[in-house]
């Protein structure tokens, strides 16, 4: 009896699976037409002096806290997650009655608390060591102890302080930027107090700025923006005006004939 196939017996339901499964040169011309089509885009290599393209973004790695200056800890590398106090694991031997030694060690006094801060005004949650905990009520709260300029403080810190101090640090720094008053309140024609941050001379005559540095840059951009060629960023704009006094950038208005009525007292 001749042997039939079973996908003889399927009728046309037998060829379109031996189609599905088919391994013809026409197949394999198409598997390889998909795979060309797939292939990553050729990008452009750069070189020192090419024109670099816009949609290229270069990001800039800015460190969030300066480097600390005796480095990570090699010998007890959980002292870089808390205050230590310069505590570190120590070996010894356990002596018996028999005078038998066997090694041993010895761990930090190590507890879990959360410490207020004033300058940062929340709980720090942390793990510290039982006398860096009597070191701190004694210094009279958290900030005093991560501030203390004693270079015998600032080694014991650890890197978790070390980044802990500079928070508190610059926190007092804004803090104080705060309590510091940069204008002067005077009274407007209908009686209201009006803070003015400058006065001098625009355009021949005695004014008083009611804005600070900043909107008088949002109202310079435009007209800069309009007289630059190319594609010009409010942030390409401000950041070489950063260093800039609120006089420097009233002269460039009044270079280009910028209207300050709505901002004069």
């Amino acid at each position: 009896m001749p042997f039939t196939s079973p996908m003889t017996k399927l009728g046309p339901l037998g060829s379109s699976i031996r189609r599905l499964f088919s391994t013809t040169a026409e197949t394999n011309a198409r598997q390889y037409r998909t795979v060309v089509q797939r292939q990553l885009k050729e990008q452009p290599q750069l070189y020192e002096g090419f024109e670099r393209p816009r949609n290229l973004m270069i990001p800039k790695e800015i460190p969030q806290y300066p480097a600390y200056p005796y480095g990570e800890s090699r010998i007890f590398k959980r002292a870089d997650r808390g205050l230590y106090g310069g505590q570190v694991i120590t070996f010894g031997n356990q002596i018996s009655e028999m005078k038998n030694k066997s090694r041993r060690t010895w761990l930090p006094n190590v507890i879990t608390k959360s410490i207020w801060s004033d300058a940062l005004q929340k709980s720090v949650k942390m793990k510290l060591t039982a006398r860096v905990l009597k070191t701190l009520t004694k210094e009279g709260g958290l900030d005093n102890y991560l501030t203390k300029e004693k270079p015998a403080r600032v080694k014991e810190l650890g890197l978790f302080g070390w980044q802990l101090r500079h928070d508190v640090l610059k926190a007092k720094k804004l803090a104080e930027q705060k309590q510091i008053k940069n204008y002067e309140i005077l009274k407007n024609e209908k009686g209201e107090d009006v803070k003015v941050y400058f006065k001098g001379f625009y355009q021949g005559e005695n004014v008083k700025l009611t804005v600070g540095k900043r909107k008088l840059l949002t109202k310079l951009f435009p007209v800069v923006k309009y007289n630059t060629p190319g594609h010009l960023t409010f942030s390409a704009f401000s950041v070489p005006r950063k260093t800039t006094t609120i006089s420097d950038v009233l002269k460039e208005c009044e270079q280009y004939k910028v209207d300050l009525k709505d901002v004069c007292l």
